[in-house]
């Protein structure tokens, strides 16, 4: 398993040092092409359809999570508020945390069906839970 990113280190006694170059817009980010990871065949078909809307899920699924602030997220949570499938859900936010705009708290939530699932928020409020 990976660390969690975020956009401030730590300092002894509980300071924080922000990286300004994190704090820049996102709005680019929130339109790359939808990615693949399932066998060829059905990946394929499934990412061409999803194409034109994954840039709009994205941001519906980033705006969700940043209207939690430091509470963050599950993909559980996620999905519930949204309506979105998980299928769908879980790729797309995904594609959020590979391009680090959205980050593993490092804390754990249970889903509807009891299981730990990680917390998941914007790198400024990851901090603000940490740091704050």
């Amino acid at each position: 398993m990976r660390p969690p990113r975020n956009d401030a280190a730590p300092l002894a006694g509980g300071a924080c040092v922000h990286r300004p170059e994190q704090a820049q817009s996102i709005e680019p980010f929130l339109f790359p092409p939808a990615g693949r990871s399932a066998p060829p065949g059905t990946s394929d078909v499934a990412a061409r359809m999803i194409a034109p809307h994954a840039g709009t899920l994205r941001a519906r699924i980033l705006a969700f999570i940043d209207a939690q602030g430091p509470a963050g997220a599950t993909d559980d949570e996620g999905e519930a508020a949204l309506g979105i499938k998980p299928q769908t859900y879980t790729p797309r936010r995904g594609e959020l945390a590979a391009l680090g705009v959205l980050v593993d708290t490092g804390r754990r939530r249970k889903t509807a069906s009891g299981r730990p699932a990680a917390v998941w928020a914007t790198p400024a409020h990851a901090s603000e839970g940490r740091c704050g």
